[in-house]
C-alpha cells in the first residue's frame, strides 16, 4: 500500500491538463492516478479507442453511459464532418466537472450537439448512494466495497426517461461502462432500444460487478441477445472482435476481478 501511494502521487505530479487523443481534447482529472494517468501514458483502453474510432459515424447520435471525463464524448464530437449528437451520462460530480471542460473544448460541441446528465442510468426513478473509490475515479459504484471510501447521493432514472427528457429517440452507438450496473442501465432501456433498429453497443462485462447489483451474468448476456444484439468480445490493442460462441464459457473465465469488454451489434450499422 505505501508503494502503491507513492507511485499514485508520482503520477499525480506528472499530470497535464488536458491531452489529445487523435482530433479529440480530452481534460484530466489531477487527482486520479489511474484513468488520467493511463492516458496520459497512452495505454488507456486501446483496442476500445481503435473500435469505436474505426466504427462511429459522424451523423450517430452516441450516449455515453458512465462518461467519466468525457473520452468517448470527445471522440465522438471530433468526428471529421460531425453532424450527430451526443448526450454524456456521469452522476459523479467530480469527474463531471472535466466532462464539461472536455466536452467544450471539443468544436462540434458548440453547435449544441452535446449534452451532459448527472443522473445514474438505472431501471427506475429513484435516489441512490455512490461510493467512491479516492484512488480510482472511474471505479465508483452502486454498492459498498472495501477499495471504497466516501458517499455521493446520485438520483437515478431509467435511460428511457432520460433520452426522453433530451428529445433523443433513438441511437446508433451506445457505451455503458458503470461497474456492475450495466443490466440495470438496459432494463431502464427497453424503449430506447426498441427504437433503435440499427446500432452498435460497448459494454464491460464484470459478472462479479453484475451480481453486486442484483444481476446474473449469463441473464445479461441473454438480455442483449433477446433485445437483438449479435455478441462479440473486444480483444486487443486493435480492438478486434471474436464472436461469443459460448456465453456461459465467458461467464466462467471472467469470475473475480477479471472482465471482458463486449460489442453487441443490432441490425447493420453502415459503419459496423
Amino acid at each position: 500500500r505505501p508503494l502503491r501511494r507513492a507511485a499514485n502521487a508520482a503520477i499525480r505530479a506528472l499530470l497535464p491538463g488536458r491531452i489529445r487523443v487523435g482530433e479529440a481534447t480530452v481534460w484530466l482529472n489531477p487527482d486520479d492516478p489511474v484513468i488520467s494517468g493511463a492516458l496520459t501514458l497512452g495505454v488507456y483502453e486501446r483496442g476500445e479507442i481503435a473500435y469505436f474510432r474505426s466504427r462511429f459515424g459522424a451523423d450517430m447520435t452516441f450516449v455515453d453511459i458512465g462518461a467519466n471525463v468525457g473520452l468517448y464524448s470527445a471522440l465522438a464530437l471530433s468526428t471529421p464532418g460531425f453532424r450527430g449528437r451526443v448526450l454524456a451520462i456521469e452522476p459523479h460530480s467530480e469527474s463531471r466537472l472535466y466532462l464539461q471542460k472536455t466536452i467544450q473544448s471539443n468544436a462540434a460541441a458548440a453547435t449544441g450537439a452535446a449534452l451532459v446528465c448527472g443522473h445514474a442510468a438505472s431501471d427506475r426513478a429513484e435516489t441512490l448512494t455512490l461510493y467512491k473509490n479516492p484512488e480510482n475515479k472511474g471505479d465508483n459504484r452502486l454498492y459498498p466495497d472495501p477499495l471504497l471510501r466516501g458517499e455521493e447521493t446520485v438520483a437515478a432514472d431509467t435511460l428511457d426517461n432520460i433520452c426522453r427528457r433530451y428529445a433523443i429517440a433513438s441511437a446508433q452507438f451506445i457505451k455503458i461502462d458503470v461497474q456492475g450496473a450495466e443490466a440495470r442501465v438496459i432494463r431502464g432501456a427497453a424503449g430506447l432500444l426498441a427504437a433503435s433498429g440499427e446500432c452498435i453497443l460497448m459494454t464491460e462485462f464484470w459478472p462479479y460487478g453484475l451480481s453486486r447489483c442484483g444481476a446474473d451474468g449469463l441473464e445479461y448476456l441473454e438480455m442483449l441477445r433477446d433485445l437483438g444484439f449479435r455478441l462479440y468480445e473486444l480483444t486487443g490493442s486493435r480492438g478486434v472482435l471474436e464472436s461469443v460462441s459460448s456465453p456461459r464459457a465467458l461467464v466462467e473465465r471472467t469470475q473475480g476481478r477479471r472482465y471482458a469488454n463486449l460489442v453487441g451489434v443490432k441490425g447493420n450499422p453502415a459503419t459496423a
